[in-house]
């Protein structure tokens, strides 16, 4: 549910909001499954009863298209208004309406000022990469412009790779499996290639939410992933320059 649908859901600024924890789901090749990361990652946190905002940036509103399927209102909504441009000041003032952990869907194409704005505001950047050699080479070049922007030159963040919709005993997986181990940078699952993550976006739903018995290792995925990043949030909280 979107905070235009319910004023009454709103998140104030919390105290001591240097201590928001920012995870951007981003790539700048479409369709690699953003969304399905970005919304399964909401409900993880909601499985956890962890207050969790998703700030939906892409001109396609598909995460809140999904919240409004979603049959509880468990995670909070953030639209963007369409073809407004990313600046900086505006996304700190849609952050201002965010609780103190926030997923960020990015939209695809982002140019180099838009990636900085976002990598300001951003503790966490998770990449997802199909297993296909135009998703890989765009993967690559999608990551070597995350290294050279200003943000992430001043102040590292945290990165991690996440490859979706993969069939792990075929040839291009091998390519996929080689080609994220020469990254310095972790990866952190394989998602498989699934209907359950098609079926559970029709519903508003998520892997953590549908039945334990057809998704065990699924669900495993998903937990593998929130340990990283409760081990990210708890160095950059301890640790000077992580920040």
């Amino acid at each position: 549910m979107t905070s235009a649908q319910n004023p009454q859901s709103s998140f104030s600024r919390p105290a001591g909001s240097g201590q928001r924890m920012v995870i951007l789901v981003a790539n700048s090749k479409g369709g690699c499954g953003k969304t399905t990361i970005a919304t399964n990652l909401a409900c993880y946190y909601a499985a956890l009863g962890r207050p969790v905002t998703l700030l939906d940036l892409d001109p396609q509103q598909s995460a809140l298209q999904w919240l409004k399927l979603r049959p509880n209102d468990d995670i909070h909504g953030l639209s963007w208004p369409n073809g407004e441009p990313l600046s900086l000041g505006r996304l700190q003032q849609r952050l201002d309406h965010a609780g103190e952990l926030v997923i960020i869907d990015s939209p695809a194409g982002l140019d180099t000022h838009q990636l900085d704005h976002l990598l300001r505001l951003s503790q966490i950047v998770l990449v997802p990469v199909l297993p296909s050699p135009i998703d890989i080479r765009a993967t690559t070049r999608f990551l070597q412009s995350v290294m050279l922007t200003p943000s992430y030159r001043r102040r590292p963040r945290r990165l991690a790779v996440i490859a979706n919709r993969a069939r792990t005993r075929t040839k291009m997986y091998e390519s996929l499996r080689q080609f994220l181990s020469s990254l310095k940078i972790p990866y952190l699952v394989t998602l498989r290639d699934t209907q359950l993550y098609v079926q559970a976006m029709a519903s508003g739903e998520g892997i953590m939410d549908v039945a334990v018995s057809r998704n065990v290792e699924d669900q495993r995925h998903w937990r593998i992933i929130g340990e990283w990043l409760e081990v990210q949030r708890h160095l950059i909280r301890a640790l000077p320059g992580f920040r």
